[in-house]
């Protein structure tokens, strides 16, 4: 839980923070770098903090094992009405309440629904990996993977309910780890419509003037955590093939050795002046670069649903993307067609010079955080009704 900001932390906060609006009592369970700041006051909502996780990619052997006792020691006091996990994070309470649906079925545990949130499913990633050669760190391929696809295939079974940001996720659950269709359900990521917003040309010129851009400038915006499978490099190459004026800002937490790599990209290719390294940027303050820019680039591999992208365009800023699909069609998402630096740079400057509109009043009617804790709601009455007993 926020802050630190980074990852996945703006999702399930912003999905607190509508439950909140619904008069709901929430206790969370989440992990915490000690210095990290004070949590944010939540009407409703009670934290219980544990250690975070160490090293990126440790989650499953570490935090998440304290979790389990932690969650364990809490049960003996309280009995919650619902469950909702998100990904990986409750790997050994899925263990747990497999050996108690195996051998002690009549658990007052399993009485209790279980609802687990799929940002992406493992073994989807881990093919796609394959699928494009690229390179898997020796602690991905032998540990941190192969935990997150056994967290997945438990949280399937024992899960009451499983909720996925996309429909490409949930079928890729059905295909990989045999989930049954009628406990799936999608919910795409949501944005925080009165935090993330187009500007006047007044405040849009005096930001980028605060950030060195010059008005006449055309911005190339990606913001998120950067590591090899977004495909940042290619954005770079991209830019070779596009005008002197069209600049690359890079927003976001970055793997250290990925870092590296784009360093010594952008100066070999003599890209220093045109690309802008912002780093961490805390999630309130992320509208901003949005608001400087003249399109939203994603040229991933795979994704869920990303929720930069659903910021993006409620920004006004029309998204190139790749990776995923939303479930309906909406005015200002461009995908692209292949990820060759040149098809990239094309689809940019095509987008950026025709001035592609975002239906924003859309995207606020359909993707408001409000709105999808509502399908949550939803969600929440069908694991009610079921029981995996």
């Amino acid at each position: 839980m926020p802050p630190p900001w980074d990852g996945l932390a703006p999702h399930p906060f912003e999905i607190t923070k509508s439950q909140s609006k619904l008069g709901h009592e929430i206790d969370i369970f989440c992990g915490r770098w000690p210095k990290a700041g004070p949590l944010i006051d939540i009407k409703g909502v009670t934290y219980h903090t544990l250690i975070r996780e160490p090293l990126q990619g440790t989650v499953s052997i570490t935090t998440s094992v304290i979790l389990l006792f932690s969650y364990i020691f809490w049960r003996k006091r309280n009995t919650p009405d619902i469950i909702h996990s998100h990904g990986h994070f409750a790997i050994w309470i899925y263990l747990y309440r497999s050996i108690l649906h195996r051998f002690f079925p009549w658990s007052d545990e399993l009485k209790i629904p279980l609802v687990v949130h799929f940002h992406n499913t493992a073994q989807g990633r881990w093919e796609a990996f394959d699928k494009e050669g690229k390179y898997i760190t020796p602690h991905s391929k032998y540990i941190q993977w192969p935990l997150s696809v056994f967290s997945d295939k438990t949280a399937v079974k024992v899960a009451s309910a499983c909720v996925f940001v996309s429909e490409e996720t949930k079928n890729e659950a059905i295909k990989f780890y045999n989930a049954d269709p009628q406990r799936c359900f999608v919910v795409e990521t949501g944005v925080n419509t009165e935090l993330f917003f187009p500007v006047g040309q007044e405040e849009r010129e005096k930001s980028r003037k605060e950030m060195d851009l010059d008005m006449y400038d055309k911005v190339i915006l990606n913001h998120g955590m950067m590591v090899e499978r977004k495909n940042i490099h290619l954005l770079v190459d991209a830019l070779k093939f596009l005008p002197i004026n069209y600049k690359l800002l890079l927003v976001g937490t970055m793997d250290p050795s990925y870092q590296q790599k784009l360093n010594e990209q952008i100066a070999k290719g003599g890209l220093k002046e045109r690309v802008t390294l912002v780093g961490y940027t805390p999630y309130p303050l992320t509208p901003i670069a949005y608001q400087v820019s003249d399109v939203f680039v994603l040229p991933s591999t795979w994704e869920g649903l990303p929720k930069v992208v659903m910021q993006g365009l409620s920004a006004g800023v029309p998204c190139v993307v790749s990776g995923f699909r939303l479930s309906d069609e909406l005015d200002g998402i461009i995908y692209l067609d292949d990820l060759n630096p040149e098809t990239i740079a094309r689809t940019i400057q095509t987008t950026v010079e025709n001035r592609v509109n975002v239906d924003i009043n859309k995207l606020r009617l359909v993707y408001s955080w409000d709105t999808r804790v509502k399908e949550i709601e939803n969600v929440y009455d069908f694991a009610f009704k079921y029981r995996l007993l």
